[in-house]
């Protein structure tokens, strides 16, 4: 049965609402929201469940949802909503176009990092802006990283932003959250070669090996890696040939994955 949602007052949108601006209102109903075909696409193909779908019906029909979605029906429990357009507008941002907006049920268990022998890891620390996130998931998937860890978390992976600008990379580059202290811990227990990005005595990400079982560290946008991981890896820098001495964290983070990724092609041809 599809139901259909008129008034912008309805207690559904502003649940959504609550989901998508509240980390706490998120693990408290064990929920979150996706917009996007290809996000919502990537979601399900992770197997993650579905609770509901909505979409606005002057916009997209539930065919072509199907057909977009690449799923030959949705799944039986999941409810169907249609939003009118003072409905849809309070909890989209792409209003034009054909578009959907799903709520999925939040994992129950969370992810334990177990290092492989040839992964090559991103771990990310205390990242505070939601897009940077999203944007070193997305890099990290495109560069077939094995995962990224993220350490002293600021910003939950099931925000709508980091969905969004990981253009549903979320759901398909593993995520393992944990305090610095655990990861350090799991990095020395699995020797996992671990590079870090002080400046100080670093050498060039050129010139380190970084095929094997490795890690990469990225900080805060604005300080940096912190003072824990002080002397815990080696120091590697990116080479700069301009005017100034630093890169974006997600920049900077792409670059040294690529390097990585460029290593390990390089050593299987």
């Amino acid at each position: 049965m599809i139901k259909a949602i008129t008034s912008a007052q309805n207690p559904w949108l502003k649940d959504v609402v609550l989901l998508q601006e509240k980390s706490k209102f998120r693990r408290q109903m064990g929920r979150f929201t996706v917009e996007g075909l290809n996000e919502i696409r990537l979601a399900l193909k992770s197997r993650l469940r579905l609770l509901e779908i909505a979409i606005n019906p002057k916009r997209m029909d539930w065919e072509s949802l199907n057909v977009s979605l690449e799923v030959h029906g949705l799944p039986t429990d999941a409810h169907q909503l249609e939003l009118n357009d003072v409905a849809w507008s309070k909890v989209v941002v792409k209003e034009s176009g054909q578009n959907a907006l799903a709520v999925f049920e939040l994992p129950k268990e969370i992810p334990v990092w177990n290092p492989t022998a040839d992964g090559f890891y991103l771990v990310v620390e205390s990242v505070e802006k939601p897009g940077n996130l999203g944007a070193l998931l997305r890099s990290a998937d495109a560069a077939g990283a094995s995962g990224v860890v993220l350490c002293d978390e600021r910003i939950d992976g099931f925000h709508p932003q980091v969905i969004r600008n990981s253009v549903g990379t979320t759901f398909t580059v593993p995520l393992f959250v944990m305090t610095s202290a655990q990861a350090w811990e799991t990095i020395q227990r699995n020797d996992v070669r671990l590079y870090t990005t002080f400046m100080e005595s670093s050498v060039s990400v050129w010139n380190s090996d970084l095929t094997g079982c490795v890690a990469m560290l990225v900080g805060t946008e604005h300080q940096g890696v912190s003072e824990f991981w002080r002397d815990k890896g080696e120091n590697i820098n990116i080479p700069m040939f301009g005017s100034v001495d630093s890169l974006n964290v997600s920049v900077a983070a792409s670059l040294l994955l690529y390097e990585a990724k460029r290593q390990r092609e390089r050593r299987v041809g």
